[in-house]
C-alpha cells in the first residue's frame, strides 16, 4: 500500500474511535438521567461533543509529551505523517 493511502487510513481510524469512545461515554453519563425526550437528545449530542474533544486532546497531548505509544489509545499508535511532528509535509518541500 502506498504512504498516502496508509496515513488516510491511520488518520481516519484515529478521528473515528474518539467519536465512538465519546459517544459510549456520553451514553453512559446520561443514561440513568429522566429526562424531557426532546432535551435527552440534545444532551447526549453535547455530552458526545464535549467527550470526544476531551478524550482526543487528553490522548495527543499524552502522547506528545509522554510516550508515542499511547496513541493505541486512538486505535493507531503512529501520528500520520500529515501532521506528524518528526517529518515534514511533502508539500512543504
Amino acid at each position: 500500500m502506498s504512504e498516502a493511502f496508509l496515513a488516510l487510513w491511520a488518520s481516519t481510524v484515529r478521528t473515528i474511535v474518539p467519536i465512538i469512545i465519546g459517544s459510549v461515554l456520553g451514553w453512559f453519563a446520561s443514561a440513568n438521567i429522566p429526562l424531557d425526550p426532546e432535551f435527552e437528545g440534545k444532551l447526549n449530542a453535547l455530552l458526545t461533543l464535549l467527550l470526544t474533544t476531551a478524550y482526543y486532546v487528553a490522548v495527543r497531548l499524552f502522547e506528545t509529551y509522554i510516550s508515542p505509544k499511547i496513541g493505541w489509545l486512538l486505535g493507531y499508535a503512529k501520528s500520520p505523517d500529515s501532521y506528524s511532528a518528526d517529518k515534514p509535509s511533502k508539500h512543504e518541500a
